[in-house]
């Protein structure tokens, strides 16, 4: 594991699917920034955790982060910061990443007719504020900002 290049991996993926929420948004493709604001925050989870831990190949991170909160190798401010953000991280895992996706099974709705502009409004704000707390993370835990690539 090189938790440096792991975390500024999937700080790479949370900006570039931040970018792509973004630009579906500007589009009313609410759909579609719905879908790539859950990747956003999921990726911004695992680049904080990949300074801590190995990243865990799931689409739910709330788990792992509230477990990282109790880790004694946690600086104090990163977890204050964490535990303050931690509902950006909430519902923002496998179940919204199929409702994204996939839409809704069982009435046989796509997700560009069932996702509307509050829901993906929401869900882009946990990935802006999600992300922003990785980025801060990755400068705390690396002592220098990562280049935006």
């Amino acid at each position: 594991m090189n938790s440096y290049e792991d975390a500024r991996f999937r700080l790479d993926l949370a900006r570039g699917y931040l970018a792509r929420a973004e630009s579906d948004a500007r589009e009313k493709k609410w759909d579609g920034c719905l879908a790539n604001a859950q990747e956003a925050v999921e990726n911004a989870g695992k680049s904080i955790l990949a300074h801590f831990r190995p990243t865990p190949q799931t689409h739910d991170v709330i788990d792992p982060l509230e477990k990282l909160l109790k880790l004694d190798a946690v600086p104090r401010t990163i977890k204050q910061q964490l535990n303050a953000a931690l509902d950006d991280f909430r519902n923002m895992g496998i179940k919204m990443h199929i409702r994204a996706t996939y839409g809704d099974e069982s009435t046989r709705t796509p997700p560009w007719k069932l996702i509307q502009e509050r829901e993906a409004s929401e869900g882009l704000g946990k990935a802006r504020r999600a992300t922003a707390l990785a980025e801060t993370v990755f400068t705390e835990m690396t002592g220098s900002p990562d280049q935006k690539s």
